[in-house]
């Protein structure tokens, strides 16, 4: 499973057009695609005809601190038959007060997407018009990073603040992120449409999109509309743009499986355990597998509890628990199969004469933890 981020804290750049179209020709081609749409705006959903007021739960249900009995499952609603939607509403611009302080608020939808029972080639993102908390999340549970730059004079404004902060979220967590930038609403009968071109070339190089989407009057009305591109006029410009896009968005996937291999998913900083704000990510590597998930005597040893998600599409599973400081026994649970941390060395015989891996937990990686993140966050 591939999961995209589409984000840019300059509004008016074509991120919610982008999320749509690229979804809907994903699945166009029987990719099995969710839709997360993160902005409380809740134009994505609007963009499908699923209008907030409407519906009961959305995505603010999902990570609210308060609405723990609520997940992915309970909020998905089907827009077509490869294609699904996880709405947003106004509330969803709660959250990041609700959840200021809060143990683990930076991995609310990681967690949320990793205990999700659909299966999905595709997950993306749709994040709101900043860099605070809910596009965080985003970048935390997103191997890959969309940034669209509407092609004009102010279209390189930010584009440093965007990188700086995907940077310090790959060194807090050891998790490499894929940016891809991509040039919209371009208007070949300007000349500054070409000059901003050539720049982004020069400046992301094979970063950058080959795909450009051409300013499209079709693509404004199939939103007002209620419909992607490919159900609104198949005929359009805007149509051929974003077919072509997810041509090239499936064609840079199976590049970077061939290129970066199962060296860059075993890389021995990002797998095993590792301490986060109250609390430890667990981490697998397990190509090939359809269900990861951990469990220790921190879970009563219950799997269900511990449902990890492959956060790269290539076998890296992972899982972030909120603990208190102590001692805990654990094991993997592949496909069925239990085993203990291959990536841990600490190990110890239980009653029952399996091996168990063995991870301590103290106040000083809690506190570590907390002002790793808390430095992130100035970035904000």
């Amino acid at each position: 499973m591939r999961t995209i981020a589409i984000v840019n804290h300059k509004g008016g750049c074509g991120k919610t057009v982008t999320s749509i179209n690229l979804s809907a020709c994903l699945a166009e081609r029987n990719e099995r695609v969710l839709l997360v749409d993160l902005d409380p705006q809740g134009h994505s959903s609007l963009g499908l005809n699923v209008k907030p007021e409407e519906i009961e739960k959305h995505m603010y249900h999902v990570l609210s601190e308060t609405q723990w009995d609520v997940g992915m499952e309970d909020v998905i609603v089907g827009v077509d038959k490869y294609l699904d939607l996880a709405p947003s509403g106004i509330m969803l611009s709660a959250v990041e007060q609700e959840l200021a302080g809060q143990p683990g608020r930076e991995d609310r939808l990681l967690n949320a997407l990793a205990e999700m029972p659909g299966e999905y080639d595709y997950i993306v993102v749709d994040c709101p018009p900043s860099l605070g908390l809910l596009a965080f999340n985003a970048l935390r549970a997103c191997r890959e990073v969309i940034v669209p730059v509407e092609t004009s004079f102010f279209a390189l404004h930010g584009l440093g603040k965007i990188s700086e902060t995907i940077k310090l979220v790959e060194d807090r967590f050891g998790q490499k992120k894929h940016m891809q930038v991509l040039a919209t609403i371009y208007d070949q009968r300007t000349r500054i449409a070409g000059e901003v071109w050539e720049e982004l070339r020069e400046h992301f190089g094979e970063n950058l999109f080959r795909t450009i989407i051409h300013i499209n009057v079709q693509l404004r009305e199939a939103t007002g509309f209620g419909q992607p591109i490919c159900q609104y006029d198949r005929r359009s410009s805007g149509y051929r743009d974003y077919a072509v896009l997810a041509q090239e968005v499936l064609s840079l996937g199976k590049a970077r499986v061939h290129r970066d291999g199962a060296r860059a998913a075993t890389s021995a900083s990002s797998l095993g355990t590792q301490p986060v704000e109250d609390g430890v990510r667990f981490s697998i590597y397990a190509p090939g597998a359809k269900s990861v998930q951990v469990a220790g005597d921190f879970n009563n040893w219950n799997a269900s509890e511990g449902a990890m998600l492959d956060v790269d599409g290539q076998g890296t599973w992972t899982k972030v628990l909120c603990l208190k400081p102590g001692v805990y026994q654990y094991r993997f649970r592949v496909d069925g199969q239990w085993g203990e941390d291959p990536n841990n060395p600490r190990k110890v015989e239980s009653p029952y004469g399996v091996m168990n891996s063995i991870i301590e937990y103290g106040e000083r990686e809690r506190k570590q933890s907390s002002e790793g993140t808390q430095e992130i966050e100035k970035g904000f």
